[in-house]
């Protein structure tokens, strides 16, 4: 499921508020310019977040001096997957 930054924001917020943070463990980029984030908590809980690069592409339409143009653009975005014992895999999408 696709969500907003609000969402992402709030879920972790309340996440966090509920079992105290304990330690961060961060690793370092791989090959495919990822890296990810262990939120160790309280009573055992874990916040994971998956962060990187990813190109999705369209087919857009736009009329130019009259003339209709359909072209396909790629774009990349800066992904973040995050999950948590307590809920499934999420995504969050900004401008990379």
């Amino acid at each position: 499921m696709t969500v907003d930054y609000k969402t992402y924001s709030a879920e972790k917020h309340e996440f966090f508020k509920k079992y105290p943070l304990i330690e961060v463990e961060t690793s370092t980029m791989n090959e495919y310019s990822e890296y990810f984030k262990t939120y160790i908590c309280e009573k055992g809980q874990v916040w994971c977040e998956k962060m990187g690069p990813e190109y999705a592409s369209t087919e857009v339409e736009v009329e130019i001096k009259g003339v209709k143009v359909k072209q396909t653009i790629e774009v990349k975005l800066f992904k973040t997957e995050f999950w948590s014992t307590k809920q499934g895999s999420k995504f969050y999408y900004e401008k990379y």
